[in-house]
């Protein structure tokens, strides 16, 4: 059954890793790129936390920090040191590249899939009345997690695991955050 998945792993990586086009490069290299996140949570920070909730902007700040550790941590840590799944630009020959070294050994969960879609469950669910948002949130967060294999990077197994994974750790420091956040209304209201 393993080797299956394994196979279907591979044959799906090399269908979206071979289409390509000038322009799509540069929009999966810029997804890539940890600058570019800046931007998002920038904006999302302007849009929503500033606008929203001016008084509980580190709050959020804060859960977005740590969505970030957690999920770079864990992602390290708890799978690719323990896994040892091997990236697909270091198992096969036929890899596409785009202006992208290799990188570490190992691939399995994508940090960088398990980051977007720790902050991004962690935002959609403070913001969950705002559809708009959400709709952009999940866009980025899946953008950036197909340019991981379309730059030859990440299986679409890891990226899915890693997806699972940073909603996971979105979802806990979500809940976590409310509970501080009820702590520091009771300690206001006594």
């Amino acid at each position: 059954m393993i080797e299956l998945l394994n196979e279907l792993d591979t044959q799906w990586f090399l269908w979206i890793n071979q289409h390509h086009n000038t322009a799509l490069d540069w929009v999966m290299w810029t997804l890539s790129q940890h600058w570019s996140w800046a931007v998002v949570l920038v904006l999302a920070a302007t849009l929503l936390t500033l606008r929203l909730e001016p008084r509980r902007w580190w709050l959020v700040a804060l859960g977005v920090a740590l969505c970030f550790l957690v999920a770079d941590q864990g992602s390290v840590h708890l799978f690719k040191e323990t896994v040892a799944r091997l990236r697909p630009c270091h198992a096969l020959e036929e890899v596409r590249m785009f202006r992208t070294g290799c990188g570490g050994q190992y691939g399995f969960v994508s940090s960088h899939a398990a980051n977007a879609f720790a902050v991004a469950t962690f935002l959609l669910l403070r913001y969950r009345d705002r559809r708009w948002a959400a709709v952009l949130l999940v866009l980025w967060a899946v953008g950036t997690s197909y340019s991981r294999a379309y730059l030859g990077k990440h299986y679409p197994g890891d990226l899915i695991c890693g997806a699972l994974f940073g909603m996971l750790i979105g979802y806990l420091i979500h809940l976590i955050s409310n509970i501080v956040e009820k702590k520091l209304q009771k300690d206001v209201t006594k």
